[in-house]
């Protein structure tokens, strides 16, 4: 009995310790889920992320740089993001030389990790669309992207209520909730 006392204490201690770590930070979204019958001790059981806007001032060279290179324009607004399994993201954007908004995320080193474009409707292809409005032909678009990750191409189109990600070949279609 002992012994499950002291790993409860160890528990509340870590989890006191990470509350207090993250407590600068927003906290999108987290389950908790009990481990004993009296409901008096909880694990958490999915992180969907923390996320905090921060000054282009606090954004480390490497990203900066990156950010730069990659979208051809100086970004007006960072982001930083822990992610459920541990690793640190920047999320910086604006606008180019074109009047369209970008959005990149990078790790911390100055990686890529995926670039979003705000593109106009002809530069999406043919097989795209035909895709999209098999599956959606009365959605109002307000936005559409291009979306790289990783070597992917996908382009979504934002809505009110969601976003759709159509694959560039049109084999995949998926629909995002706004949160």
């Amino acid at each position: 009995m002992d012994n499950f006392f002291t790993n409860a204490r160890r528990i509340i201690l870590t989890t006191t310790g990470m509350v207090v770590f993250t407590s600068s930070i927003y906290l999108a979204k987290a389950n908790a889920q009990s481990l004993t019958n009296t409901e008096s001790l909880l694990i958490a059981q999915t992180l969907g992320g923390i996320e905090r806007e921060i000054s282009l001032s606090e954004v480390p060279f490497p990203v900066m740089s990156s950010v730069q290179a990659v979208a051809g324009a100086e970004p007006s607004y960072a982001g930083v993001e822990l992610k459920p399994d541990g690793s640190l993201t920047y999320e910086l954007g604006g606008q180019n030389q074109q009047g369209f908004k970008f959005e990149v995320e990078v790790s911390p080193d100055g990686t890529i990790i995926e670039v979003d474009e705000q593109v106009e409707q002809s530069a999406v292809p043919e097989t795209v669309f035909k895709a999209f409005n098999k599956w959606l032909p009365n959605f109002e678009v307000s936005e559409i992207w291009r979306s790289t990750r990783l070597g992917e191409f996908v382009y979504e189109f934002s809505g009110q209520d969601f976003w759709v990600e159509v694959a560039t070949d049109g084999s995949k279609l998926i629909i995002n909730r706004r949160d």
